[in-house]
């Protein structure tokens, strides 16, 4: 165990802890560090071991260890407060530390433009901010729960919007990781971060990126609206053929009803057809037996009007009158014996 960590509380190499992150951040160069709030109180200390001058500026004294108040400089002002950097007018630091502070101001973009505005910070300075990522499980619950004292929360991303806006350009980024029960996509996945240390510095793009950041967001806005569009669009379309699939489905149904029904149509149109061929052939015959019975009826007319018909049908009668006694004389004889 190292001296730092036997009087400071944790290990200046840890490769995963925030108050070692900042540490060696702030310690890289020789410089004068200004430190706003409580947080991270032990990383101020250290520093003044290694005779870096610090400034401590706090609302609260009382939040501080007792033995920060015996260390480095140290100021009382709110930094919610107009004027709360009265006390530092014409101080220039090469590092400013905000940590753990920004979730817990009202106006935390009022603060960090203050910095750069009143040139507190070094137009060349390093602005160096830790904060809990709302985007871990374990702070998440936190802010769900309603127990927490922070008042705004931040992700990574939105934290780098807030930078933006105040006139800093980020240009490191640390990680705190604390495993929880998400499956993580990677050793760097957003999810297993607990805590974030950045490293930011004034510049003078930084509105530019922050309305860049906007028009981008803007446009992924615009973007998903139309791929919702899209996507609505295609559940339409894939609904409109589905139904056009049923219909053909019932149109190939009737279809083929249809062409039952006209099969069986063309079936009783050869019947009707060899039916009527039929009848066409007895009329045929009907008409020649009539042609005949014409023909014979005429040649029998004919006949009757000849000279030898009427004389044969004169011949007949007489023969039929002399015929009869004949007739009755044999029947009496007949009767006598």
């Amino acid at each position: 165990m190292t001296r730092l960590d036997n009087d400071f509380g944790f290990d200046p190499d840890a490769p995963n802890d925030t108050d070692a992150s900042l540490y060696r951040m702030a310690r890289a160069s020789r410089a004068t560090v200004l430190h706003l709030g409580s947080g991270a109180d032990a990383v101020s200390r250290a520093l003044s071991v290694h005779d870096i001058k610090v400034t401590r500026v706090v609302a609260d004294l009382s939040a501080l260890d007792a033995r920060a108040r015996n260390g480095p400089e140290l100021f009382v002002a709110d930094p919610e407060a107009a004027g709360w950097y009265a006390a530092l007018e014409g101080r220039t630091y090469e590092v400013v530390i905000v940590a753990d502070l920004l979730e817990h101001l009202r106006d935390p973009a009022r603060v960090l433009r203050d910095l750069r505005e009143r040139r507190l910070l070094a137009d060349d300075g390093r602005l160096l901010i830790s904060f809990a990522n709302v985007a871990h499980e374990a702070v998440a619950n936190e802010l769900l729960s309603g127990d927490s004292a922070r008042i705004r929360w931040y992700t990574a991303r939105s934290m780098n919007r807030l930078l933006a806006a105040s006139g800093y350009l980020l240009t490191e980024t640390h990680r705190t990781y604390r495993p929880t029960g998400q499956a993580a996509t990677s050793v760097d996945d957003d999810a297993q971060t607990y805590e974030y240390v950045l490293q930011a510095q004034p510049s003078a793009a930084g509105p530019q990126l922050a309305l860049l950041h906007r028009q981008l967001d803007d446009a992924a806005q615009r973007l998903a609206e139309a791929a919702m569009s899209r996507d609505q669009i295609i559940a339409l379309l894939e609904d409109e053929r589905a139904a056009f699939r049923d219909e053909i489905g019932r149109g190939a149904d009737e279809l083929e009803q249809l062409q039952d029904k006209l099969d069986q149509a063309i079936d009783e149109r050869s019947a009707l057809r060899e039916e009527a061929t039929g009848l066409h052939r007895q009329l045929a015959r009907l008409r020649d037996e009539q042609s005949l019975a014409e023909t014979a009826i005429r040649r029998l007319a004919k006949i009757e009007q000849s000279r030898s018909y009427r004389l044969s049908r004169g011949l007949t009668r007489a023969a039929h009158m002399v015929a009869e006694p004949i007739r009755f004389v044999r029947r009496r004889e007949r009767g006598a014996r």
